[in-house]
């Protein structure tokens, strides 16, 4: 199996991400979460080749979009 990219995994997590925020901050903010999502997609493209995938991406993007 190979390991997925980054680019790749992000694609596949923002959905999940934008969805969390959603549920916590309802649907009246879903311009506000979109953008922190695209924020969070930023920061892990320039901390994780450096510092390495965290165990838990999604965990992580959802604390960062927060």
């Amino acid at each position: 199996m190979t390991q997925k990219t980054i680019e790749d995994l992000l694609r596949e997590l923002a959905p999940q991400v934008l969805a969390a925020l959603l549920r916590r901050y309802g649907a009246g903010q879903f311009d506000i979460c979109e953008d922190a999502v695209q924020e969070a997609m930023i920061a892990a493209i320039r901390q994780w080749p450096g510092s390495g995938r965290p165990d838990d991406p999604r965990a992580w993007l959802i604390t960062a979009a927060r």
